[in-house]
C-alpha cells in the first residue's frame, strides 16, 4: 500500500465521522421536538483488496440508522385534545393545504380511501379555525368518521377529523328510574314532601313530573303522577268518596263561677262609751299568705276611733295594696266582707290580733295643807302612771261636785299622757268651781286650793279604767267558692283523609259552619283542626272549639248559671227554700199593697249571695216603707201584713245547641302501591294497581310476580305528539327501587331520566380506545370519529419529511390501519404527548467518540504528509 492510499483512507474516515456528527447534531437539536425519532450512525468498511498476503485499506462510509420504532417518554398535559401512542404505530395525518385531494392508500388489508398519506407520532393536536384537529406542524389528524345520520363508524375511509357537530339534538325522555324508601311510620300530621323530576319533550323543552305520596294504611300508599302542561294526564278524575260521619259525645252542662266571701267580725269591750282601741294593737288579715296589717298609733287613733272605723281602715288597707290583693273588702259596722276578685278562684284567709301594752291608772291622795289666816286649804293628788288608755275615766269630787275627764280616741292625739289628763282636770275644775277653788297642775300632780282664807276643801279622786280584755277578730266563710264550668260537648268526625270535597258541618245555635276537605289533609286531626279553626274564626258564635285526634270539643265562651230550684212559700211568714241563689233569679215580695222585686245579676250577686241576704233586702225595703219585717234564717216575718206573699222566678241555665251533618266527597285518581308484610317480602313492592287512575294514561304491567320489573307506563303530550314514558320502580318483592322500611321521612336515593335538551358545543376530547368525543353543555357526549393506529412491517424504513411526518416507502412495507391495541398496535393515551426518544447524555458520549475519531483520522493525514516530506528529501 502506498502513502497516498493511507491518506485516502483517512479522508474517507474524516468524511464518515463528519456524517456521524451531523446525525448527532440533528438529534440534539430535536431533543425537545414532540414525536421526534433519533437517527443513529452505522459505519461500513470499504475493502479494495484483502487476502492472506495482501491487504489494501479501502476506507469507511457512514449510513444513517432510523430509530422510528423506539418510543419516547409520555408526558401528561392539560390539553384534552393532545394524544400519544403507548406502543407501536403512527397517527395518520394530512397536510391542511392538501385536504381537498383524495387518494387510495394500499394497506396490508386492502385499499383505504385517504386524503393524503402522512404518518406521525406528534400528537399535540388542537382545533384550528376550521375546527380540524391539527398538530403544531400543521398536519390534520385523520380518522374513521361516524355517519351523522346513521351513527355508523365507516372504517373503509379515513379523513381529517373536523368537529362540525356543534348542536346536539334534544332527546325526549322515555324512561324514569326511581329508587326511594317511603317511611313506614311518617311523622303524624306532616305531609310527605312531593318528589319531582325534570324531563324533556321532543323539542328539548324542560318539563316537570311530580310524584305525590300518601300513606293510606300500614303498607298501602297512593302515588299521584302530575305532569303540568301535558294535554294528557297520567292520572285524572275522581271516584265516589269514602263514608263520612259526625257524631256527638258527652255534653257537660255549664255553671257560673261564684266568688268566695268571708266575713271578718271585730269584737271588743266598750268602756265609758269608748270602744277600747289600744295604742300598739296590731290587726292583721292574711290572704293567701299575704299580710294586710294595721297598727293603732297615737297618730291614727283619732281617725279610726271605733271598731267600725277600724273595720273600714282595714278594708282600705286591703283594697289599696300594691300589687293588688286577690280579694276586695267592704266594711259595715264592725264587720269586713272579703270577696274574691275572680269568681271561682278560692282564697285562704286568716286573722290575727297582737295587743299593745295596757296601763291601769290610779290616783294617790297627797298630804293636805291646812287653811291659815292668809290662805285656804290645799289638797293634792298624784297620778303615778304616765300613759292613759282610751276609755279611762278620771273623776275628782270637790266640795261635793264631781268633775270628770274621759280619754277618747278623738282627743287622744292631743291628750295622750297622764300630765295631759291632769291639766284637763285642772281646767275643768276651774271652769266649774273657779269662784270657790283654784286648781293647778304640775306634771302628774293636781293641786286644789280654797280661794278664801281659813277655808277648807273637801275632795276625793276615783279612776274607772278601760277594760283590759284583748280585742278579737274572727272570720267565717259566708259564701263558698264555686268553680265556673262552661258547657262543653264533644263531636267525633270519621272519614278518609285524602278525599276531596268531604263536607263536615256543625250548626251552633242554628249557625252552620262547614269545612270541605281539600285532599291535602294527612289525618283526621288535620280535618278536625280545620273545622275547629273555622268555628273559632266566627267570633259571633258563643263557643270556642279545640281539636285532638278526630274529636272536636265545643266549649261555651262563658259559664252558664246553674239551674238551682228555689221557692218562696207562706203568707205573712215567707220561707225562701233552697240553699243557693243564682244570677238571673228574680225574687218578688208583696206586702202592704206594695210589690218589691230583686233580680240577681253579676253586679249584686256578691251582696245577695245567700237566701238570708235576699230576705234581708226585702225586710229593709218593707221597713223603709213604714212596715215591719224581720228575718230569721231563711224566714221573712212581715208583722205589718199577715197577707204578705212571695214568689221566685228561677234563672234558666244557658245551653248552646248543636246540629251536625256530613256529606261524602270524592277520592282523587291515583296509583295504588302495596308493600309486603311477610318475612320474605316485608318492605318490598308487591303490587301496583292502576285501577283508579281514572281517565289517566298510567298502566302497570300485568306480570307482577317476584323478580319481574315493577314498571308504570304513562303517556304525556306537550303539543308535539304522544310521548310514552316508562317509570321504573325496581323489581317486585326485591330490595332496591321503591321500598317501605322503618323511618319517618321519605328518602329518595335515585331519581333520574334519560332525556336531554338541545345542547351547544362545549369541547372535544379523546375517549377510551381512540374515540373522538364531542361534549355538549346539556351533559351529553357524542362520538364523531375514531383514531386508527397505523403500523408498518419495517417502520424504521419510513421516509422522513419535514414536520415530524413520515411517508410510505417500499422498504417499510404497506401501512395497516388498526384499532388501538389490536394487531400489535399501541394504545391511544389522552391528555399526553410523546417526547423525542433522544438521550442527551448518550448523544454527548457519541459526540466525544466521534470527535476523537475525527482527530485520529486527521492525524493520519498529517503523518502521511510527514512521510511524503521524508520521501521528497531523499534527492538531497
Amino acid at each position: 500500500m502506498s502513502i497516498f492510499g493511507s491518506m485516502t483512507t483517512a479522508v474517507l474516515g474524516l468524511n464518515a465521522q463528519s456524517k456521524a456528527l451531523g446525525h448527532i447534531s440533528d438529534n440534539i437539536a430535536n431533543s425537545s421536538t414532540i414525536g421526534y425519532k433519533r437517527v443513529d450512525s452505522a459505519f461500513e468498511t470499504m475493502v479494495l483488496q484483502s487476502s492472506q498476503r495482501l491487504h489494501e485499506p479501502g476506507g469507511v462510509t457512514a449510513q444513517p440508522v432510523f430509530m422510528n420504532n423506539i418510543q419516547g417518554s409520555l408526558t401528561q398535559v392539560q390539553s384534552p385534545t393532545n394524544i400519544a401512542i403507548q406502543g407501536q404505530g403512527f397517527f395518520s395525518v394530512t397536510k391542511v393545504a392538501t385536504q381537498g385531494s383524495s387518494t387510495l392508500v394500499q394497506t396490508q388489508t386492502g385499499t383505504v380511501n385517504s386524503s393524503a398519506a402522512f404518518y406521525t407520532r406528534a400528537g399535540d393536536f388542537e382545533l384550528d379555525k376550521s375546527r380540524y384537529l391539527v398538530n403544531s406542524s400543521g398536519y390534520a389528524l385523520n380518522g374513521w368518521l361516524v355517519d351523522p345520520v346513521t351513527g355508523v363508524l365507516h372504517k373503509d375511509q379515513v379523513a381529517p377529523i373536523q368537529v362540525n357537530s356543534l348542536i346536539d339534538k334534544p332527546v325526549a325522555t322515555n324512561t324514569i328510574d326511581l329508587a326511594a324508601n317511603l317511611p313506614a311510620t311518617p311523622k303524624p300530621g306532616e305531609k310527605i314532601p312531593d318528589s319531582s323530576i325534570q324531563i324533556f319533550d321532543s323539542q328539548g323543552n324542560p318539563r316537570t313530573v311530580n310524584f305525590k305520596w300518601r300513606q293510606q294504611a300500614d303498607s298501602s300508599w297512593r302515588m299521584v303522577l302530575d305532569a303540568p302542561g301535558s294535554n294528557t294526564k297520567p292520572v285524572d278524575g275522581t271516584f265516589t268518596g269514602n263514608p263520612a260521619t259526625v257524631t256527638f259525645g258527652q255534653n257537660i252542662a255549664g255553671q257560673t263561677a261564684v266568688a268566695q266571701v268571708n266575713v271578718i267580725t271585730l269584737a271588743g269591750n266598750n268602756t265609758n262609751g269608748q270602744d277600747n282601741l289600744r295604742i300598739g294593737d296590731t290587726y292583721t288579715v292574711k290572704v293567701n299568705g299575704t299580710n294586710y296589717s294595721l297598727k293603732i298609733t297615737a297618730d291614727n287613733i283619732g281617725s279610726i276611733r271605733t271598731y267600725s272605723g277600724l273595720a273600714g281602715a282595714l278594708a282600705n288597707q286591703i283594697n289599696s295594696a300594691s300589687p293588688a290583693a286577690s280579694v276586695l273588702a267592704t266594711s259595715s259596722g264592725q264587720t269586713i266582707r272579703v270577696t274574691a276578685r275572680e269568681p271561682g278562684t278560692p282564697f285562704k284567709l286568716n286573722t290575727d290580733v297582737v295587743s299593745g301594752t295596757n296601763t291601769t291608772n290610779t290616783i294617790v291622795t297627797q298630804t293636805s295643807t291646812a287653811a291659815t289666816a292668809s290662805a285656804g286649804e290645799i289638797d293634792k293628788f298624784q297620778f303615778p302612771q304616765t300613759q292613759v288608755e282610751v276609755g279611762d275615766s278620771f273623776t275628782i269630787n270637790v266640795n261635793g261636785t264631781p268633775i270628770s275627764y274621759t280619754v277618747t280616741a278623738a282627743t287622744y292625739q292631743s291628750y295622750s299622757t297622764v300630765s295631759d289628763v291632769v291639766s284637763q282636770l285642772a281646767g275643768k275644775i276651774n271652769q266649774a268651781l273657779g269662784s270657790t277653788v283654784t286648781a293647778s297642775s304640775a306634771g302628774n300632780i293636781l293641786s286644789i286650793q280654797a280661794n278664801a282664807v281659813n277655808t277648807n276643801v273637801t275632795s276625793s279622786a276615783t279612776v274607772t279604767n278601760s277594760s283590759a280584755s284583748v280585742n278579737t277578730m274572727s272570720s267565717l266563710p259566708s259564701v263558698s267558692s264555686v268553680a265556673g264550668v262552661r258547657q262543653s260537648r264533644t263531636v267525633t268526625l270519621t272519614g278518609t283523609p285524602g278525599d276531596i270535597g268531604t263536607q263536615y258541618t256543625l250548626s251552633i245555635n242554628g249557625t252552620a259552619v262547614t269545612y270541605s276537605t281539600t285532599g291535602e289533609e294527612m289525618t283526621m286531626e288535620d280535618i278536625t283542626a280545620a273545622l275547629a279553626n273555622k268555628i273559632n274564626s266566627n267570633t259571633s258564635l258563643p263557643v270556642t272549639a279545640t281539636a285532638q285526634g278526630g274529636v272536636i270539643t265545643v266549649t261555651a265562651k262563658t259559664a252558664a248559671t246553674p239551674a238551682n230550684a228555689n221557692t218562696m212559700t207562706g203568707t205573712g211568714s215567707i220561707t225562701l227554700g233552697g240553699s243557693t241563689v243564682d244570677v238571673g233569679d228574680t225574687y218578688t215580695v208583696t206586702a202592704g199593697g206594695v210589690t218589691y222585686s230583686l233580680t240577681l245579676d253579676n253586679a249584686n250577686i256578691n251582696t245577695y249571695s245567700t237566701p238570708n241576704a235576699v230576705l234581708n233586702y226585702f225586710a229593709t225595703q218593707i221597713t223603709a216603707a213604714g212596715g215591719t219585717a224581720t228575718v230569721t234564717g231563711n224566714v221573712l216575718a212581715v208583722t205589718s201584713d199577715a197577707t204578705a206573699t212571695g214568689t221566685v222566678s228561677d234563672a234558666t241555665a244557658y245551653q248552646f245547641t248543636l246540629d251536625q251533618s256530613a256529606v261524602a266527597g270524592q277520592t282523587p285518581a291515583h296509583i295504588g302501591l302495596t308493600f309486603g308484610k311477610t318475612p320474605e317480602t316485608v318492605g318490598t313492592l308487591t303490587n301496583i294497581s292502576t285501577a283508579l287512575v281514572g281517565t289517566g294514561t298510567a298502566v302497570s304491567a300485568a306480570n307482577q310476580s317476584a323478580g319481574s320489573d315493577a314498571n308504570v307506563t304513562f303517556t304525556v303530550d306537550y303539543g308535539f305528539g304522544p310521548q310514552q314514558i316508562s317509570l321504573n320502580l325496581g323489581k317486585y318483592q326485591k330490595p332496591g327501587g321503591l321500598t317501605q322500611y322503618a323511618g319517618e321521612e321519605i328518602n329518595v336515593t335515585q331519581l333520574v331520566q334519560n332525556g336531554a335538551p338541545r345542547g351547544q358545543f362545549k369541547d372535544v376530547v379523546f375517549g377510551d380506545n381512540g374515540t373522538v368525543m364531542v361534549n355538549y353543555d346539556n351533559g351529553r357526549s357524542k362520538m364523531i370519529a375514531k383514531v386508527p393506529i397505523i403500523t408498518f412491517n419495517n417502520p424504521n424504513a419510513l421516509q422522513r419529511e419535514s414536520g415530524g411526518v413520515f411517508v410510505e416507502s417500499e422498504e417499510a412495507g404497506k401501512p395497516n390501519f388498526n384499532d388501538p391495541e389490536t394487531n400489535g398496535a399501541g394504545a391511544v393515551v389522552a391528555n399526553s404527548v410523546e417526547s423525542s426518544n433522544v438521550d442527551i447524555a448518550d448523544e454527548f458520549t457519541k459526540m466525544i467518540v466521534t470527535q476523537r475519531s475525527y482527530s485520529a483520522n486527521a492525524k493520519i493525514v498529517t503523518t502521511s504528509d510527514e512521510m511524503l516530506q521524508e520521501v521528497l528529501g531523499l534527492k538531497r
